[in-house]
């Protein structure tokens, strides 16, 4: 295949296909499955919850003018 630059956002970054398997001996489907564990365990350490923030309106928030 054709090489295809990613898109990321700042502060995200992709895990190479052989680390995922690696994590998950030989499988990726079981290495996604820690790193998803990682990820919820960390958000829910940080924020109390293991899902990711609900979409807010930010006009509520911000000072008008």
């Amino acid at each position: 295949g054709e090489h295809q630059p990613a898109r990321l956002a700042d502060g995200e970054f992709v895990v190479p296909a052989d680390v995922v398997s690696h994590l998950g001996n030989g499988s990726t489907d079981a290495g996604a499955k820690h790193l998803y564990n990682m990820m919820d365990r960390i958000r829910k350490a940080r924020t109390g919850n293991s899902k990711q923030g609900k979409k807010i309106n930010p006009n509520k928030f911000l000072p008008k003018g």
